[in-house]
This record gives C-alpha cells, structure tokens and sequence, in this order.
C-alpha cells in the first residue's frame, strides 16, 4: 500500500496531464506482455510491421518481467499539456547515477546485459529508440488516444469542480481511496509513505494501464497515473445495440452513435461503422452536438467526437 500524503498547497496545485511520452513507455507492456493487454490487440496488428522496425532488443528489454518500468522513463510531465519531444528530452538529461538506480530498481538482481554497458550509450541509444517507437508506431493514433484522454481530463475536472478532491479521487480507480489528507494507491505489498510535500500531483489518465500506478523514486515528487475512461473502445468500432428506450428517445442511429462513442471517434468512423454515408453520419452528429449530447475535440487535423456528460448519462443505464 503506497501512502500519498497530500498537504493543502499539494491540493491547490493537484493537476490533470495528458502525457505522450507515459503513453509511449507504458505501451511497451502490450509487446512484452500481450496476453494482459489484448484490448490493445487491434493496434498491435496494425502498427507490427512499424514495430519490427524499431530497436526492438531494447524496448523491450526496459520492461521488467512483472511489468515495472524504470522511473527515469517517466519522468514528471513539464507541463500539463507537454509534447513528446520536450518530455524526452528530460529522459535524455537524467544523470547516469539516477538511471543506474532506477533500473536496479526495476530490476533487482536481474538487470537485463543490454542495459549494463555504458551508462551514456544506453541512455543515448533508449532515447533514440523511445523516439522512433513513438514517431511510428504511437503518434500515427495520437489524436484519437489523446482525445480519450482529454475526454478523461473534461469528466475528472468536472467532477472536481461539483463534488470536490475527495469524489474525484475516489472514482478515478478502485486501487485509490481518499481519508483524511492521505491519498491511498493498493499497488504495494509493503507500506510506502510518501510526503509530497508542496510539490503537487499530476494526475495521468492512460490508455495503457489497468489499475491506478506511481513512482515511489526517493528523489523525484511522485505522479499518479489512471486508467482513462472510454479506454475500453478506443480500437474497437464494433457497433452496439442500443437500448430500446434510448432507440425510442433518439431513433435507431442516432442512440447507435451516442452508444458507439464509448471512444473519440472521427465521422468516417462512425460512418463505416453504420454503414452509412459520411453526410449522413453528420447530420446525425450535428442534431446530437444541438442536443448537447455530444462535442467535437480537434486534434491537429482531425476533428473526433465525443460524448458530453449528459450523453454518458443517457447511455450510462444500460452498461
């Protein structure tokens, strides 16, 4: 049980970040353990060939056997909304001796031969190979993983602001709890205390985890990361019946749309997904935006959609 103790200036400053760079490290776990990650299944098929090209030996060498990752990987975010290039570049900046003790951390006695050798040609070669993973294999998908995210971000913020730090800590996953000053992470056999002592705490909305996870690095100020909302569909466009009083309220289509953006999806998605034309999945899109149901996220030059909380409220009783 890993003990975050959480002061009122550690509260005030309590952020929600979106990070491509713990997205990119922490997708590594569905290449070397892909058995616990087949919701990740359809992506993995798609991005293979790209994968095969990256330096694989390494990437996959950075994921301990039980799935721990080392912390200099992941470092804080800068910001609330970084880019990958100014998260690695931290990477790229660790001292070697933080990195030597982050991966024996991971890795107990078991440091795998490639990560042993000179300390600078291993950082130098895991940023390189970090970066090509990213550039191929995740940011192809990143308006769609990120609007997930950013929908995440929109409900825990929400929440936040109607029902305060204590709710919106409780519902981010069943490993965290919130009592009395002290934020509550079940991921540890042993418990762990951690003063974050001023140094506020991001809280990370992920695609990639299944439970709520943490740094416990005696030197860094610790992050929270979560399982992000709407994860569960963000490969999938299989279409789902809807109920018959939300078919009755909306008509057959329309309640197939609201049931279907489960995850940030573009208009051809939807589209294909129907079996419509585009023009006519944007009419459709168009009356759900004017019921408030729906909103559209652009992401560079993509425009997705996604439910608005009265849509997971109208489609929330039937899950």
């Amino acid at each position: 049980m890993l003990a975050l103790h959480l002061r009122a200036a550690d509260l005030a400053d309590t952020s929600l970040t979106v990070s491509p760079l713990f997205e990119t490290v922490l997708s590594l776990r569905a290449w070397t353990s892909p058995n616990r990650h087949r919701l990740h299944e359809p992506w993995r098929r798609r991005v293979l060939t790209a994968w095969q090209q990256c330096d694989t030996e390494i990437l996959t060498a950075l994921v301990s056997p039980d799935g721990k990752i080392p912390d200099f990987l992941a470092p804080r975010p800068p910001t609330e909304s970084p880019a990958f290039d100014d998260e690695i570049a931290v990477v790229g900046a660790t001292p070697t001796v933080e990195m030597r003790r982050d991966i024996s951390a991971a890795f107990s006695a078991n440091v795998p031969s490639i990560l042993i050798g000179p300390a600078r040609a291993v950082r130098t070669r895991t940023v390189q190979a970090l970066s090509q993973y990213w550039a191929t294999c995740l940011q192809p998908d990143w308006a769609r993983i990120r609007a997930v995210l950013d929908g995440d971000v929109d409900y825990r913020a929400q929440q936040l602001s109607h029902f305060g730090a204590r709710k919106m800590f409780e519902h981010l996953d069943s490993r965290v709890r919130w009592d009395d000053g002290v934020l509550w992470v079940d991921r540890l056999e042993d418990q762990v205390w951690v003063d974050v002592d001023g140094r506020g705490l991001p809280l990370i909305p992920s695609v990639f985890v299944h439970g709520a996870i943490t740094q416990t690095s005696p030197t860094r100020a610790p992050s929270l990361v979560y399982p992000a909302r709407g994860r569960g569909a963000v490969w999938n466009m299989a279409p789902t019946a809807p109920n018959r009083a939300l078919t009755n309220l909306l008509g057959t289509q329309r309640a197939t749309i609201l049931t279907l953006l489960d995850a940030p999806t573009t208009t051809g998605e939807l589209a294909a997904a129907l079996g419509v034309s585009p023009s006519a999945a944007s009419q459709h899109l168009r009356v759900l935006r004017e019921a408030a149901v729906v909103r559209r996220v652009r992401q560079g030059r993509s425009v997705l959609y996604v439910r608005t909380p009265l849509g997971d409220e109208l489609v929330g009783p039937i899950r």
